[in-house]
């Protein structure tokens, strides 16, 4: 047993120690391109803009913060909940978020694209804030449609206030602005779909259970579906499919990015064909084996910069890990580690995180945001402990909103609350039946003696 050990202790460091091998063979190659090769023309223009931050602009971002990241998810949970309080934190939040927005077009600028996208919000804003106000007074009655049309309404509102941070950021570093709108548009769709895809599992883990039965289909099944989205966009947006001129060519990136795009909607394709009639516990790797696919690809791609293939090299190493834990994890709960309804396992959330930084990574592996960081002389460590910190905020963020619902619902989850009382009692039906099981082959061996 020993020597198993031994030897199984053995082939581990020998595979880490190629792992780390193939790592420096990709610095070391992409210090030589660093050497040989030179900037863009257009590297200088991405760097920490020169005109100051405004009085107004900082209001506009404190206020907007404040209504659109605390209260009025806050008034969401509450509504979800059914609390008495909900609208107070509605209106608030709308009235916070309306100064906000006012002291962002205070600060000028309004025909670029994240000005106008504040008419949106504001519309947005107006219409929950207006349902809200309906459902409160009694003007709009209160049954299930117009519940479920707030809440909607209300989801959206966090979806878009998220595209609103990624306009504002890309906005004020000037990025997606100098003739790579498609790439810039691959990226950050499709690291914006990883993001949301583990936010959703998440929070359905937290309150449907760890198998998620309320699905109806195994987890791969949606997983399968956004990989055919996420591949239909990378297959049509790497090779500047919104910007095309004559003299644009193919190069090693367009075509591996391209071919990426493909292989995600097949294997998308694939993986809906095998699961749109499998039960929730019956979960598949063909998602998994896609990502280990990818992950393998991106680490040994090479770019024309070093830190380009330094955040490539990031983005592949999270994704062969997620697809890995994803694989564990199925195994485990095809072990029966988890029952249907039980509580999600620890292990369940490493997945989780592994596909929030692997979306996190893409998105901050574009061609616009490397240059930033190397006029910003930002190395890769650095960078990659920013993206890693924003995944454990937004994990911590929803992971506090799923906590506030159990507190205003109850003082545990309903589902489970349920579930342990039926354990309780299928264990004293059949503690029951297995006294009355005993008693009768104990009358039976009596009458047999007699």
């Amino acid at each position: 047993m020993a020597s198993t050990g031994l030897c199984v202790q053995m082939r581990l460091i020998s595979l880490v120690a190629v792992i780390l091998a193939s790592a420096a063979l990709v610095s070391a190659h992409g210090e030589e391109m660093d050497k040989t090769g030179t900037l863009p023309e257009d590297a200088p223009f991405y760097k920490w803009p020169d005109e100051p931050m405004g009085w107004a602009l900082k209001v506009h971002l404190v206020l907007c913060l404040i209504a659109y990241v605390v209260i009025l998810p806050v008034g969401l949970v509450m509504e979800v909940a059914s609390h008495r309080y909900q609208w107070l934190a509605q209106l608030s939040g709308a009235g916070i978020a309306f100064l906000g927005i006012m002291f962002g077009w205070v600060h000028g600028h309004l025909g670029n694209v994240y000005a106008r996208y504040g008419w949106f919000m504001l519309s947005l804003l107006a219409q929950q804030t207006a349902t809200n106000l309906g459902l409160t007074l009694g003007a709009v009655p209160r049954n299930k449609k117009s519940q479920l049309f707030y809440r909607v309404v209300g989801a959206m509102q966090l979806v878009c206030t998220y595209v609103g941070m990624l306009l504002g950021g890309i906005r004020f570093l000037n990025l997606c602005s100098q003739g790579h709108l498609g790439q810039c548009v691959s990226h950050f769709a499709r690291g914006s779909a990883l993001i949301i895809g583990a936010v959703c599992i998440l929070v359905c883990m937290r309150v449907f259970g760890a198998i998620i039965v309320e699905l109806r289909r195994p987890l791969e099944l949606y997983l399968s579906i956004i990989m055919i989205l996420v591949g239909a966009i990378g297959t049509f947006t790497e090779h500047n499919f919104f910007q095309t001129s004559d003299g644009d060519s193919w190069s090693h990136k367009d075509l591996q990015h391209t071919l990426i795009g493909v292989s995600w909607f097949a294997g998308g394709l694939l993986g809906v064909l095998m699961t749109c009639r499998s039960h929730p516990r019956s979960r598949n790797p063909i998602p998994s084996l896609i990502f280990i696919a990818t992950g393998i690809a991106m680490i040994t791609h090479q770019q024309d910069l070093v830190m380009a293939s330094h955040t490539h090299f990031l983005f592949g190493a999270a994704l062969v890990c997620l697809g890995l834990s994803t694989i564990a994890e199925i195994t485990l709960l095809a072990a029966g580690f988890v029952k249907d309804h039980d509580q999600p396992a620890l292990f369940q959330f490493v997945p989780v995180f592994f596909m929030c930084a692997s979306g996190m990574f893409l998105m901050g592996s574009n061609r616009d945001m490397v240059l930033f960081l190397i006029n910003s002389h930002i190395d890769v460590a650095t960078y990659a402990l920013i993206l890693l910190s924003f995944c454990f905020v937004i994990m911590f963020y929803f992971y506090v909103l799923v906590d506030l619902y159990f507190a205003l619902a109850g003082p545990q989850p309903a589902k489970y609350r349920v579930l342990e009382q039926h354990a309780d009692r299928q264990s004293t039906s059949s503690q029951t039946s297995t006294l009355n099981h005993s008693d009768s082959h104990s009358s039976l061996a009596s009458a047999a003696f007699v």
